[in-house]
């Protein structure tokens, strides 16, 4: 015979309090007292009972699920955050729906949403999706509360983001401490806020240093990195030195330029970005830009719930990226 699952009641008589006051700790409520909270708890613990989640929904008119909006890619930044993401929100008693849309089409924005808002979420976190596609979401999920993650600030929502702006800085400040001066950014998608950052981070470092601007129009993928590495190495000068705006255009970079009997680092450096868990493996091992998706998933799911208990003013945070050097970059020899 099945073992008959715990319910509130059970829960109560154990802990010698009423069920109300079970209702009131499962939905952390402040008049509880810590020892009363500390019986019930133990009790829910001791019973492995589990809230009914339609029954709380109709008490607290929650429905406890978080919808997740992200680009259909295999990109490792984007699902990383999903992940920290959901990690989080289970530890807040929180679910997490996510559900992939395409970029360049607006009819599955649309079908996303849709799809959202017959789950009737209580919020929407989207990341690095454009702001055209948040605002769609936001005309047709008003009732939603709106967290927006590597997308351009937007003074109506939340937004978290890593400092794109001071990664690319630094990743062309390290190429040029090394003695490097002739210095080709390969950037992200034109129209992705990301890449434009990260862009204006190496567009900064190279003026302040009097160097020549020289960057090459590219997309996230290997294959692009591959073809623009090939384009670069058939230069009548090559340059000493690389910095791609992530990881994936990084290794199509090296694999081109390697082919071409060029050198990674004695004849060219290059620097990545992401820090994805391959770039270490690389050969050679990539100096790269490294961003704490885990601390940006985490940020954003605390705002969601934050803005979920009490509205409060909107605020725009950002994790600071640091540099890991590896053996992919070296020291310009004379004469170079």
């Amino acid at each position: 015979m099945t073992e008959r699952k715990a319910n509130i009641y059970d829960v109560a008589q154990l802990a010698e309090v009423s069920h109300q006051t079970v209702s009131r700790v499962l939905n952390n409520h402040p008049s509880v007292k810590p020892a009363t909270r500390e019986k019930v708890e133990s009790a829910i613990a001791e019973l492995k009972y589990r809230p009914n989640q339609a029954a709380r929904q109709l008490v607290t008119s929650r429905s406890q699920m978080i919808g997740i909006l992200i680009a259909g890619t295999e990109l490792y930044g984007p699902w990383a955050i999903l992940n920290a993401m959901e990690r989080e929100a289970r530890l807040e008693g929180y679910s997490v729906i996510s559900i992939s849309v395409s970029p360049d089409s607006p009819d599955s924005w649309v079908d996303a949403i849709d799809q959202l808002r017959n789950l009737d979420i209580d919020g929407v976190i989207t990341i690095a999706l454009s702001k055209q596609i948040v605002k769609e979401v936001e005309n047709s999920l008003a009732s939603a509360t709106i967290v927006i993650v590597d997308t351009e600030p937007s003074k109506k929502f939340d937004a978290v983001n890593i400092e794109n702006y001071v990664g690319g800085k630094i990743a062309t400040e390290h190429l040029i401490n090394l003695g490097h001066r002739n210095i080709v950014h390969v950037m992200g998608p034109s129209d992705g806020y990301e890449g434009q950052q990260r862009r204006e981070g190496y567009e900064e470092a190279m003026k302040d240093a009097k160097l020549k601007i020289d960057v090459l129009q590219g997309d996230w993928s290997i294959g692009t990195g591959y073809e623009i590495g090939r384009e670069i190495a058939d230069r009548k000068i090559t340059p000493t030195a690389i910095f791609t705006s992530n990881d994936h255009l990084a290794l199509g970079v090296m694999k081109a330029l390697t082919e071409k009997k060029l050198r990674i680092p004695e004849d060219v450096s290059i620097v990545g970005f992401d820090n994805i868990p391959e770039a270490a493996y690389f050969s050679p091992a990539l100096t790269t830009v490294h961003q704490d998706f885990d601390e940006l998933g985490k940020l954003a799911i605390n705002r969601m719930l934050i803005q979920l208990k009490e509205s409060t003013s909107r605020a725009a945070l950002t994790i600071p990226p640091t540099l890991i050097v590896r053996e992919s970059t070296q020291q310009l020899k004379a004469g170079k």
